[in-house]
């Protein structure tokens, strides 16, 4: 998705495979669109368009969807086959059958069962899964991700629904006021020398926290923000903590 409806603009994000979008507008090459996961807006080249019917569109919005859980997932298709990634939806998925638009599909990749417990391990278990993954302004996969999509995607793969943006990310959830009292999962927000919020990560324990910065890492977090354990010097600007996982 780009920010204007053109190859020269910038990646906002991504739709990756299974995600589903409204349009609100278009011209005879692009069409601009709301995502159905985030209402995030942005443009999409028209052949890159696949069309669903509007029964199908509220249904996919009203259940709840399967997600993958592999790093790299195959799905078969009647035109051949497609690498799918972490975090890709699969829609109405029956044991491994799915239907988008008039494509069927059946899915290669590991399942899951669905759990209601979200616990310290499970969160360290998918945030760690995008260790060293390369920093890509708009990415939100594991072949580059920034730091709002990165910290989404774990949220998603946990059952979450949280914002694209840092920005707004940060109000989701309930305020954490000390420092000393945040756990594993706690998002932590910093800003620029303007107070507007510019970065995010989450808290694996303790003091340690994991963002993209280059690359997805894990630093260490404090009053004043994160220190680089690399360059050893601070890379950002505490700004507030928000807690989404109770």
């Amino acid at each position: 998705m780009r920010t204007e409806p053109s190859d020269k603009s910038e990646l906002c994000t991504q739709l990756i495979f299974g995600d589903a979008y409204s349009i609100i507008d278009e011209n005879e090459k692009w069409f601009k669109i709301k995502t159905a996961f985030d209402d995030y807006e942005g443009w999409i080249d028209k052949l890159q368009h696949n069309d669903i019917s509007e029964n199908n569109f509220t249904q996919y919005i009203i259940q709840p969807q399967a997600v993958c859980y592999d790093d790299v997932a195959l799905v078969e298709h009647q035109h051949g086959s497609q690498l799918i990634t972490l975090g890709a939806t699969l829609p109405f998925l029956e044991g491994r059958k799915f239907t988008i638009g008039n494509n069927k599909y059946t899915y290669e990749g590991e399942l899951y069962a669905p759990t209601s417990l979200v616990d310290d391990e499970l969160v360290k278990f998918f945030a760690l899964r995008f260790s060293h993954s390369p920093y890509l302004w708009g990415g939100k996969t594991l072949f580059g991700t920034d730091c709002s999509g990165f910290v989404q995607t774990v949220y998603k793969l946990l059952g979450y629904k949280i914002k694209r943006d840092a920005y707004q990310q940060a109000e989701h959830g309930i305020e954490v006021k000390d420092i000393n009292q945040i756990k594993t999962g706690d998002l932590v927000f910093f800003e620029n020398d303007n107070q507007r919020i510019t970065h995010v990560g989450m808290v694996l324990e303790e003091n340690k926290i994991i963002h993209a910065h280059g690359e997805v890492r894990i630093d260490v977090v404090d009053e004043k923000g994160i220190f680089n354990l690399t360059k050893k010097k601070y890379s950002h600007k505490f700004s507030k903590i928000r807690r989404i996982i109770s």
